[in-house]
Formats: structure tokens, C-alpha cells, sequence
């Protein structure tokens, strides 16, 4: 006699995601390319989100260089989320940081770097305090091709259960009523239902974890002045952070 069939579990139900412009060309781009290259989070996050208004983006390595990306060369598992790979491309190429406090690539030095990089975008920067999900309904409402770099302490929503609290960038390229797409640079990041590497996290959870940082909206230039009035709209104000 056999046994009794082993129960499937449910299939978790994702409501339908109200996405950007140019999301679709974010995702495909993302997704094949994780994980991020170690320390390079903000060159990952602004290559990705860059899919939204140009085809063919320079590399994140290419970006890196362009923002003075720094490299500590030594691995340091807690700043990835628990079983992320590391992945050490560009290490070879990329300046070395002299301590680990001085790795990586702040807001100031991404921005200036993609200003160096690429032609035909420019970057907004959106400081918070704000309400990043009025933000981004907003820029649906626009109905215009932006990449939205997000600039996080990801203490604040990182998984249910992870123990990972580090600055980092991630794109928003969605919302479902009060909740945010992000498609982070880690697949373990991700949630089932989602794009790879994809979650939804709260709004509120997310404008706390963007309070003393912000967001970098990626636009072509005739869309700036809408980009920038969605966001001091928002609540944001413009310019950029020091974190």
C-alpha cells in the first residue's frame, strides 16, 4: 500500500506589482547578472536601474571606476546577507581602499561618476526624509522611463529573520498599495513570486531606511523637471546626502 502523498505547499500569492516605466528592461537586465561584484552595490544598483532609460549601459566596473569605487580586499562575509556568493570581479582593476571604513562607493561619488559615464541620462537626487511609495505612484503617474537607485540602511528591511544591517543601494521599480519593489543585488534577497533577487518591503520600513540617505532617480534630461517636482512633492528635498 502506499503512502500518503506529500503535501505541496501553496504557491505564496504576489499581488500585482504597479511597475515604472522601463522596469521590464530593469528586470531582464538584473536578474541574469546576480550577484552583485563585492563592494560595488551602488555601481550595481545605478547599472541596473540605468536599463530603464538607455539599451546598452557602460559596465558596473566601468561604473565603479567612473565613481572612485574603492576595494577593502579582503573578504567580509557580514557584509553580504547570510549565503550570498562573493563575487570578486573588478577587484583587479578597482583602487584599494586603505581601510574597510573607506571601501565602496558613497551617494556623492555614484552620482559624479555616472555624470562622467553616461551621456543622454541625469541623475536626481532626492535626500530624504520622504515617502518613497507617493514617490514612486508619482512617477507611474509620469508615465516617463526613470531608474530609481535606492540608498538604504537595510537593518530596517532586510528579510524577516536576517541579521544584516549595512548601507547599501537597491532599484525600486514598483509598488502594491503600501509595499515597494526592490530588486536587490543578491538572489537570496528575493522573494518567491518575484523577479529574481525581488521583495516587497513597507513603505514606512523603507523611508526610515532612507531617512538620513535617499534615492537617485536616473532621467533623460527633458524629464528632470518632473522627476524633480515628483519628488519635493514626496516630501524629499533635492540634492545630496553625506552618509
Amino acid at each position: 500500500m502506499s503512502g500518503a502523498a506529500t503535501p505541496i505547499p501553496p504557491i505564496p500569492f504576489v499581488p500585482p506589482v504597479r511597475r515604472l516605466v522601463g522596469a521590464e528592461a530593469i528586470l531582464a537586465a538584473h536578474g541574469p547578472a546576480l550577484p552583485q561584484p563585492d563592494q560595488q552595490c551602488g555601481p550595481f544598483a545605478a547599472w541596473a536601474a540605468l536599463h530603464a532609460v538607455l539599451p546598452d549601459p557602460p559596465s558596473v566596473i566601468a561604473l565603479a571606476r567612473a565613481s572612485g569605487t574603492r576595494i577593502w580586499p579582503h573578504d567580509t562575509p557580514a557584509w553580504r546577507p547570510e549565503g550570498a556568493p562573493l563575487d570578486r570581479s573588478g577587484w583587479d582593476v578597482l583602487p584599494r581602499a586603505a581601510t574597510a571604513e573607506l571601501s565602496g562607493t558613497d551617494a556623492a561619488a555614484l552620482a559624479a561618476g555616472l555624470a562622467r559615464a553616461v551621456s543622454g541620462v541625469s541623475v536626481v537626487p532626492a535626500r530624504g526624509p520622504g515617502a518613497t511609495a507617493d514617490l514612486l505612484r508619482r512617477l507611474i503617474a509620469l508615465d516617463r522611463p526613470v531608474g530609481v537607485v535606492v540608498n538604504l540602511r537595510t537593518g530596517h528591511v532586510a528579510p524577516t529573520g536576517m541579521d544584516w544591517d549595512v548601507g547599501h543601494f537597491a532599484v525600486a521599480w514598483g509598488i502594491v498599495g503600501d509595499r515597494v519593489a526592490l530588486a536587490d543585488s543578491y538572489a537570496e534577497l528575493g522573494a518567491s513570486g518575484l523577479p529574481a533577487g525581488s521583495r516587497l518591503v513597507e513603505a514606512g520600513s523603507l523611508d526610515v531606511a532612507t531617512a538620513e540617505r535617499g534615492l537617485l532617480l536616473l532621467a533623460a534630461p527633458h524629464d528632470v523637471p518632473a522627476a524633480e517636482e515628483a519628488a519635493v512633492a514626496a516630501g524629499f528635498s533635492l540634492g545630496l546626502w553625506a552618509t
